[in-house]
């Protein structure tokens, strides 16, 4: 019986360790490949890859959901063109599993894109959905790597805009990550 304690105690305790009470405090970084895109009646519509980073902070509802809020920058640059694009938004975390390490995102989203030439200026905007999923792992007592997929696209209220007046409306800006984060 000793024997059977001693086995199960190790697996008990890092059971403990892995629940987060309600109303813990989380935050998180990362760092990941992303990608762009902006379509209209005028605009070309390609998906530009740039380096992309986030940052989010929030609570925890329950042992299954977090909540919070996180802003998402990307940049890239290409033939004396600079596009940046940031996005502000609101994300519910499900965890669907017993485990708790496979999580389900969604939400909502502000996305703004900026290109400029030094000249010229065109930028679009849209409020829409963020989707997305990724898997936890444990790198520390109080770390844990997250390999993520989110995307966010901003289909509401968009609109495009050359050097400040208006040149088209009904635009889309969407925004792709695949990296990892490390949440806290």
């Amino acid at each position: 019986m000793a024997l059977v304690a001693l086995v199960l105690a190790p697996a008990s305790t890092a059971a403990a360790q892995r629940r987060e009470a309600p109303g813990g405090l989380w935050y998180s970084v990362g760092v990941a490949p992303g990608w762009a895109r902006v379509t209209c009646d005028i605009c070309a519509g390609h998906r530009r890859t740039g380096l992309s980073a986030f940052i989010g902070v929030g609570g925890r509802t329950s042992r299954a959901l977090r909540i919070g809020g996180e802003l998402a920058a990307w940049r890239e640059s290409d033939g004396g063109v600079t596009q940046t694009l940031l996005s502000f938004g609101g994300a519910a975390y499900w965890y669907p599993g017993v485990r708790r390490r496979l999580y389900l995102r969604g939400g909502a989203v502000l996305v703004m894109h900026r290109a400029g030439d030094g000249t010229d200026v065109i930028t679009s905007s849209g409020i829409g959905p963020q989707l997305g999923m990724g898997y936890e792992y444990r790198v520390s007592r109080s770390w844990l790597l997250a390999p993520f997929i989110h995307y966010s696209v901003g289909v509401f209220g968009g609109d495009v805009k050359f050097n400040g007046g208006q040149a088209a409306s009904s635009a889309t800006v969407s925004f792709l990550q695949v990296g990892a984060s490390l949440l806290r």
